[in-house]
C-alpha cells in the first residue's frame, strides 16, 4: 500500500512543482509596470474633455479637463499586459475623439501636448538643442489685438527698492511661435529669486504699458514654477504657452524635466 502512496506522491509533487515554477514565471512576465504619463496644453473649446487611459481595461483612469482650461494632467499608470495602450482625448458632448496618442512600450514617462484654441490644434515644433544655449519658446494667445509686446522678468528688492528686469523676448507678435536663445542673468539665476519675480508682457518698446487690456494685473504672472533656465544650465529646450483668461493671466509649461524641479 505504501508503495502505491509513495508511485502516486511523486508524480504529483512533480506537477505541482513544474506548476508553482510557470505560475512564478508568469508572475514575473506580467509584473506591475509604472507610467509617468503628464498633458500640458489649453481646452480651449467650450465643452468638457474626458482623458481616458487604456478605457477598455482602466475606466478608474479617466479625467475630465473644464471648458476655456490650461491643462497639467498628471499621473501614475500602472499595469501588467505588454499590448499596446494609448491616451485618448475625447469631447465629452460631441464624442469626437480630439487625440490618440499610443503609450511607449518601454521607460517611465509619456508626455504629450495638446494646445486647442480657436478651431485648431497648435502645433508646438520645438526647435532641436544647442549645447552652447537654452531655446525657449513662447506662444501668447491674445485676441483683442495684433499689436507686438514685450516680455521680461522683473524684480524688485525689498530691501533696498531696487528694480531688476532681463527680456525673455521682444516685439513678439500674439499668436505664433517664437523661440529665442536664453541664458540667465545673475538676479534671475537661482530657483530662490524666480519665486520672488514676475513675468511682464508689455507694449513693444516700453516698461510700464500693459500689454493686455491695458490692465497690470491682465499682464503679469508669477515666474515661480515656470522653470526657467537656472545658473548653469545649457542645452534646455522649453516651450511655453500663455493665454489671456478671462480674469488673469496663464500658462502652461510644454516639457516635462523632473530632474530639474518637480
Amino acid at each position: 500500500m505504501s508503495s502505491i502512496i509513495k508511485r502516486i506522491t511523486i508524480p504529483v509533487l512533480l506537477a505541482l512543482l513544474v506548476t508553482t515554477i510557470a505560475a512564478c514565471n508568469k508572475e514575473n512576465l506580467d509584473s506591475e509596470q509604472a507610467l509617468h504619463v503628464l498633458l500640458n496644453g489649453y481646452n480651449g473649446t467650450g465643452n468638457a474633455w474626458r482623458i481616458s487611459i487604456d478605457t477598455s481595461e482602466y475606466r478608474h483612469n479617466n479625467y475630465i479637463i473644464k471648458p476655456a482650461t490650461v491643462m497639467g494632467f498628471n499621473t501614475v499608470y500602472t499595469y501588467r499586459s505588454q499590448k499596446e495602450r494609448f491616451m485618448t482625448v475625447t469631447d465629452t458632448v460631441t464624442k469626437q475623439v480630439l487625440l490618440k496618442k499610443l503609450l511607449p512600450a518601454t521607460g517611465t514617462k509619456a508626455n504629450f501636448n495638446f494646445i486647442y484654441v480657436d478651431g485648431h490644434e497648435v502645433l508646438v515644433n520645438p526647435p532641436v538643442t544647442d549645447p552652447a544655449t537654452n531655446k525657449v519658446g513662447f506662444y501668447t494667445h491674445y485676441t483683442a489685438n495684433n499689436e507686438p509686446l514685450d516680455m521680461f522678468l522683473y524684480r524688485k528688492d525689498a530691501n533696498t527698492g531696487h528694480e531688476y528686469r532681463q527680456y525673455l523676448a521682444k516685439a513678439v507678435k500674439p499668436n505664433t511661435w517664437i523661440y529665442v536663445d536664453y541664458i540667465p542673468g545673475e538676479y534671475f539665476d537661482t530657483k530662490n529669486l524666480l519665486d520672488l519675480s514676475q513675468i511682464y508682457f508689455t507694449k513693444a518698446g516700453t516698461t510700464n504699458q500693459w500689454a493686455f487690456q491695458n490692465n497690470e494685473e491682465m499682464s503679469k504672472i508669477s515666474a515661480a514654477g515656470s522653470g526657467l533656465p537656472l545658473a548653469g544650465e545649457k542645452g534646455l529646450v522649453l516651450p511655453y504657452f500663455f493665454i489671456n483668461g478671462s480674469t488673469k493671466l496663464e500658462f502652461s509649461r510644454l516639457f516635462f524635466t523632473p530632474d530639474r524641479f518637480n
